[in-house]
């Protein structure tokens, strides 16, 4: 089992990739600005919690990978976080 985050976690296809990944037996996080249904009661009912907002600190050593949303852009704290080389971070496709 990875650790697993998404940074933009409630967007429509990260959304479903969270779940999905989740169902594959993955511990899975996530964040994202705006957290409001539908999105959020579909995260919530799959079991997957969502972080309110971007910290750095949301990207912790023990995770296994980070999945960047293609609506995150540079500045975003998360993602400065992930520059540093330590996490695989693939961009999950518009």
């Amino acid at each position: 089992m990875s650790r697993i985050h998404l940074i933009g976690a409630c967007r429509r296809a990260m959304a479903t990739l969270a779940a999905l990944l989740k169902r594959r037996g993955h511990e899975i996080s996530g964040s994202d600005h705006a957290v409001y249904p539908p999105m959020s009661e579909f995260l919530q009912q799959e079991g997957i919690a969502i972080l309110d907002g971007y910290r750095p600190e949301h990207i912790t050593a023990d995770l296994d990978l980070v999945v960047i949303g293609n609506a995150i852009s540079r500045g975003n704290p998360e993602l400065e976080r992930c520059s540093t080389g330590r996490f695989a971070t693939p961009r999950c496709p518009k």
